[in-house]
């Protein structure tokens, strides 16, 4: 079985190997392997115990990494269980060659490179270490996939309930915002290794990530049978995590009707919408139907609550780092990740599209009750949590600046996420075809072309902005207060403006091109019809070669980096006369030479993005 499931991995893999699948798995598979090498680079560069301290840290996240990241990128990989259900195989058996096949991929052959760092730190001690250290290896690898396997299939099964898709939603957006301002633990990590914590280095090895770390350190201590106790503690533990995956295997393939147990009771939420929005109303009755879409719907429900959690986490975590500077941009954070993680609505729904464009008159309908319900959702969450914070770090300056951008960015996210939806819509693996444990969607969506358009999208929010900024910038520069208060009813005008003519721009898009963008979605993003030439230009970062499409990557990445927070966002901190440096490179050079950097950074990134839109056009 095993065999089998290899060939079958490796055809699939081959066979879907695109320009643009080829260049993610290249760029991943390289942040993966530098990351390992840095692991490797713990038990080479410090003490011994400072070595086996960090080393079980950075299995830890490494353990975490493995329970997130398949979520993140499509979970099940290519072998999905659902394809298995009408076959006559025990579930025993489905699930080690399942298991083996999830072998044949970059994430197994990283993480053995770092693990790989229990050798290199058993080394220092001799033989028999060693010889510990090999099955510490393989067994800690083992449990990290198998582990990655329960927590996906089992929070397959909470997102039944409302509070299991709450919470796995909260997991997340605790995840994304510490990786966002993570670097402000640097110093606490730095602290760490010059001041060893005991309480740290104990929660480390009381982990599963930090077993094999305890079965080296008790041979280097002549503690053979505590070794070897360790090490069939590893073992059982993996035919644990198998026992329950394979528990979890057969709910996954067994065809039973399943019944949302909060499907039968409305939110206090919905209750309250259902009240303020007119039934009578065409555009009231797409209101509803998408409100009950984002509270019950298992991708789209845990990805907008996902952008709430992480605004949130955004805020407590800059506040318990003593931050006081970014605490005020919570809200503004919140509405740009609810931007990002709400973006390509109309590829979420996959072929529920046909009904709104054979129902005559009803895209203005639909995409304006998008429109106001994405809002009744993001505006209420990003305005209370933006007060809060204000209120809180007694910044009197930041006021004008967060009440100003807020309304323009919160109309300028409600158009496009309507816009790129129609313009840049990426095919989507439909509702039903989706493993129950992914976040995002289906291995066959095309994650590379998500990513570049939630970049475009972040772009396009700054554009959105520049009215307001324009307006504030003057005021500060002038000193005149009144000014900078006029860019709170510019923000508010700008917002709702791009609201309306993004919103038209998309149902007028959907009157004209309907049925193309459908046929479009369905097939994959392969275009059959050669009348819809739009969609096949929309195509061509997908025609690059693989190393074409890194370059494009990296390219755009560079130029959204150079551009928004390391060229503009230190200009207005400038011009505001705040003293922080936080990443901002040029902040670190002599005074005379931050703005001139500044501005050679917006340069280099513009021209970065200039070059990229040349390099596709030309395929």
């Amino acid at each position: 079985m095993v065999n089998v499931m290899v060939r079958m991995k490796l055809s699939l893999l081959r066979h879907s190997m695109s320009g643009g699948r080829a260049a993610l798995m290249i760029v991943g598979g390289g942040i993966g392997l530098s990351l390992a090498v840095s692991t490797i680079l713990l038990g080479v560069l410090y003490s011994n115990d400072t070595s086996a301290d960090l080393i079980c840290i950075a299995f830890g996240f490494w353990m975490i990494g493995w329970i997130i990241g398949p979520m993140l990128v499509g979970g099940e990989g290519s072998l999905k269980t659902e394809y298995f259900t009408l076959l006559p195989i025990v579930q025993r058996r489905l699930a080690v060659g399942l298991l083996g096949a999830s072998f044949i991929s970059i994430g197994p052959i990283v993480s053995l490179v770092a693990c790989f760092s229990l050798i290199i730190y058993a080394a220092r001690f001799g033989f028999w270490t060693v010889i510990v250290a090999v099955p510490a290896m393989l067994l800690q690898l083992v449990i990290f996939m198998l582990m990655s396997k329960v927590v996906l299939g089992a929070i397959g099964e909470t997102s039944k309930s409302r509070l299991g898709l709450e919470f796995g939603a909260l997991i997340m957006g605790a995840v994304i915002a510490f990786l966002n301002v993570g670097w402000y633990l640097l110093p606490a990590v730095n602290l760490f290794v010059e001041k060893p914590s005991p309480a740290i280095s104990l929660a480390a090895r009381i982990l599963p990530s930090g077993w094999a770390m305890v079965a080296i350190e008790a041979v280097i201590r002549s503690h053979y049978f505590l070794a070897i106790a360790v090490l069939c503690g590893l073992a059982l533990l993996c035919g644990l995590l198998f026992i329950v995956w394979v528990r979890l295997l057969s709910v996954s393939t067994t065809n039973e009707a399943r019944i949302n147990r909060y499907s039968r009771n409305k939110s206090l939420f919905l209750t309250c919408a259902s009240m303020l929005t007119p039934k009578t109303s065409k555009i009231g009755v797409v209101v509803l139907k998408e409100l009950n879409t984002w509270m019950r719907d298992p991708q789209r429900g845990r990805l907008l609550r996902m952008g709430l959690w992480t605004g949130l986490f955004y805020g407590l975590f800059v506040s318990f780092g003593g931050i006081t500077l970014l605490m005020p941009w919570t809200g503004i954070v919140l509405v740009m990740f609810s931007c990002v993680f709400s973006n390509n609505l109309y590829g979420f729904d996959g072929g529920a599209l046909w009904m709104s464009i054979t129902t005559p008159g009803s895209e203005r309908i639909d995409v304006r009750g998008r429109q106001i319900a994405w809002l009744l959702i993001v505006a209420p969450a990003s305005i209370v949590i933006s007060l809060i914070f204000l209120y809180f770090t007694k910044l009197d300056w930041a006021w004008v600046w967060v009440l100003s951008l807020l309304p323009s960015l919160l109309g300028g996210g409600a158009g496009l996420i309507l816009f790129l939806s129609v313009y840049k819509i990426v095919p989507v693996t439909d509702p039903h075809r989706r493993g129950r444990g992914t976040i995002v969607s289906g291995d066959d969506m095309n994650a590379g072309k998500l990513f570049l358009t939630n970049l475009l999208l972040l772009a396009l929010l700054f554009i959105a902005t520049i009215p307001t900024l324009v307006i504030l910038t003057l005021g500060t520069l002038l000193h005149q207060n009144l000014l900078k208060w006029t860019g709170v009813p510019v923000g508010l005008c700008s917002g709702l403006l791009i609201a309306w003519g993004l919103g038209r721009l998309a149902y007028r898009r959907l009157e004209a091109h309907g049925p193309d963008i459908l046929s479009f979605m369905q097939c994959g993003g392969i275009v059959q019809s050669v009348d819809y030439k739009e969609a096949e230009t929309e195509e061509t970062f997908f025609n690059l070669s693989a190393g074409k499409s890194v370059l494009v990557g990296l390219l755009v990445t560079i130029g959204i980096i150079f551009t928004l927070p390391q060229g503009i966002v230190p200009i207005i901190l400038k011009l505001l006369d705040v003293n922080v440096r936080s990443w901002f490179s040029a902040l670190y050079l002599q005074e005379k030479a931050q703005i001139p950097v500044c501005i050679f950074f917006v340069l280099s990134g513009v021209s970065a993005l200039i070059i990229t839109r040349k390099i596709i056009r030309k395929q």
